[in-house]
C-alpha cells in the first residue's frame, strides 16, 4: 500500500524590521538564561502560552493581532495570569 501524505505550504512572512526582530529574539533568549541559571534552556520547563504571549508582545503586536496569532482564550488567559488576576 503506497500512502501519499499532503505536504502543507507553509508561507514565508517578511519580516518589516528584521533587525527588531532579531534583537527582541536575542532579548527573550537572554531572559530567559538568565532564569536557567547554570543550566541549559533546553531543560527549562516552562508555560508555551506564556512564552507565546511574551513573545508576541515583544514582536511589538497589537492586542487585536495578538489575538489574532494566539486565539481568544489564550490570549485572555495570559493576558490575566500576568496581571496577577487568577484564570
Amino acid at each position: 500500500m503506497d500512502v501519499q501524505f499532503a505536504v502543507r505550504e507553509t508561507p514565508t512572512l517578511a519580516l518589516l524590521d528584521r533587525d527588531q526582530a532579531l534583537e527582541s529574539l536575542s532579548a527573550f533568549r537572554q531572559e530567559w538564561e538568565s532564569v536557567a541559571g547554570n543550566g541549559s534552556l533546553i531543560d527549562v520547563s516552562a508555560s508555551v502560552g506564556l512564552m507565546l504571549f511574551d513573545f508576541t508582545s515583544r514582536l511589538g503586536l497589537t492586542p487585536e493581532e495578538q489575538v489574532q496569532v494566539l486565539g481568544e482564550q489564550l490570549f485572555i488567559a495570559a493576558l490575566r495570569k500576568v496581571n496577577g488576576k487568577s484564570i
